[in-house]
């Protein structure tokens, strides 16, 4: 074959695993979408076909197994919120004011209350599933290391003084707002907004030595 020619068949096979991977994208989200609307027990082959607006064979040919879609999602899931979480923090500002808006990137509000939905389905499988449990603890992790590096910040430049070592706290307040999430997102009479937001702002009050925090 002349070098034209396999220079040809390279290109359009690069294009076709392009189109591949857009393909395999473009039904990831759609699955996220599905959950976020009808929950995970709606989930099927014909639905995520039906909001793509392709046949269900070509989602079967992709995911023969529907699980791994479901396991592709929560990964995808997963680092979108992580991100969105992350971009709180790309506003400059004191640590007192990162660690406002850290909190309040935690809990389920109109803008990504969608994806806490699915991130919320998704770890009740858990416990029954090695993938979404490593799913689930990853993003934990993720969260975590958030609260840690900006109350490192904060102790370094003596505008808090931790209470407890900061791994500690920060894996309390993610806790807490996986807990008060949980409420939210099910709308329970309880838990409001306002009521999840002013707890965390006590905890980080008490830990932080900042009685005035979000005063």
């Amino acid at each position: 074959m002349c070098p034209e020619g396999k220079d040809g068949v390279f290109s359009e096979v690069m294009a076709r695993k392009k189109d591949q991977a857009a393909r395999r994208e473009q039904l990831v989200s759609a699955t996220i979408e599905l959950i976020a609307d009808q929950g995970l027990a709606a989930l099927t082959h014909a639905a995520i076909a039906d909001r793509v607006g392709v046949s269900h064979r070509l989602v079967a040919y992709y995911y023969a197994d529907l699980e791994s879609l479901v396991s592709e999602a929560h990964a995808a899931a997963v680092e979108r919120y992580y991100w969105m979480r992350l971009r709180a923090l790309d506003e400059p500002g004191d640590p007192a004011q990162r660690l406002l808006r850290l909190i309040w990137s935690g809990l389920p509000g109109p803008e990504d209350r969608g994806l806490s939905q699915v991130l919320n389905e998704l770890s009740l499988g858990a416990s029954r599933s090695l993938v979404h449990a490593q799913l689930m603890g990853r993003l934990f992790d993720q969260e975590v290391s958030l609260y840690e590096s900006v109350l490192a910040e904060g102790e370094k430049a003596g505008t808090f003084r931790l209470t407890q070592p900061a791994a500690m706290v920060a894996r309390n307040f993610v806790a807490l707002e996986d807990a008060y999430g949980f409420h939210l997102l099910a709308r329970t009479s309880s838990v409001d907004l306002d009521t999840a937001l002013a707890s965390l702002l006590g905890y980080a009050r008490m830990t932080t030595g900042t009685p005035g925090l979000g005063s």
